[in-house]
């Protein structure tokens, strides 16, 4: 029975090491926009910020669909990624 995953398919097109700095990657930006979640002052942005969060924390982990592989989550999930980062300058 063939089971069709993102994980296995990034380890057969990067290698384990790649497959491996993939994670390290996507764990450490869904850790670090968390962490400017909870060090938002402003309700409104804290609140933008939880919801983009949430986006990136599921986009991240996600084992069963290639979100980060179709072009629009793709390019979306970097965009609010980076939104996420600019929030503290905006606070």
């Amino acid at each position: 029975m063939f089971i069709e995953s993102f994980y296995p398919k990034l380890i057969y097109e990067i290698g384990l090491f790649g497959a491996i700095a993939f994670l390290a990657v996507t764990t450490i930006l869904t850790y670090t926009t968390f962490q400017i979640y909870r060090s938002l002052q402003n309700s409104t942005f804290k609140n933008y910020a939880l919801c983009l969060w949430m986006f990136i924390l599921f986009i991240s982990f996600n084992p069963y669909y290639y979100p980060l592989d179709t072009e629009p989550v793709a390019v979306y999930y970097w965009f609010f990624a980076g939104v996420v980062l600019a929030l503290p300058t905006l606070d």
